[in-house]
């Protein structure tokens, strides 16, 4: 009982941080293609099948980043960070090709947004205590093949 509550705490006192850098790079991710794609590419006919084909890689692999981060790997944050930047990337130059601006602005926004969320002490926090259940975790499992009896 007393593991469920510290989960539930844990999970009401950062879920919110966590699923809202999840969803700000999503929003940042389709942004940045949809951009790229209705400036970059403007004249190519097919490019709506290669926007599906890119958003589905980078979809796939940032929910592998998150995933190797909830596991406490550190380098699951940087591939995060470089999603957020690849993206804020991709939609600056786009202002040459005069993109509608509301799709400009929140082809920004959400990248810088996403940066500050993932810089909160709360994200930070939350970070931290996931390496530390990683440590723990892999301590049981060194303590386990220790005590386990050799054929």
């Amino acid at each position: 009982m007393d593991r469920k509550h510290s989960l539930n705490a844990f999970l009401a006192h950062y879920f919110p941080t966590f699923i809202g850098a999840f969803f700000l790079a999503c929003f940042a991710v389709s942004a940045s293609i949809s951009l790229a794609s209705s400036t970059y590419f403007r004249g190519d006919p097919e490019r709506a099948k290669y926007s599906f084909l890119i958003a589905l890689v980078l979809s796939l692999l940032l929910a592998l980043s998150h995933f190797f981060m909830i596991r406490g790997r550190s380098w699951g944050v940087r591939a995060i960070v470089v999603f957020y930047l690849v993206c804020l990337f991709i939609v600056l130059p786009t202002y040459g090709y005069r993109p509608h601006p509301v799709a400009y602005v929140t082809g920004l926004l959400f990248p810088l947004l996403g940066l500050l969320l993932l810089n909160s002490k709360r994200h930070r926090e939350m970070r931290s205590k996931l390496v530390e259940i990683r440590h723990q975790r892999e301590r049981i499992l060194q303590s386990a093949k220790a005590s386990r009896p050799r054929r």
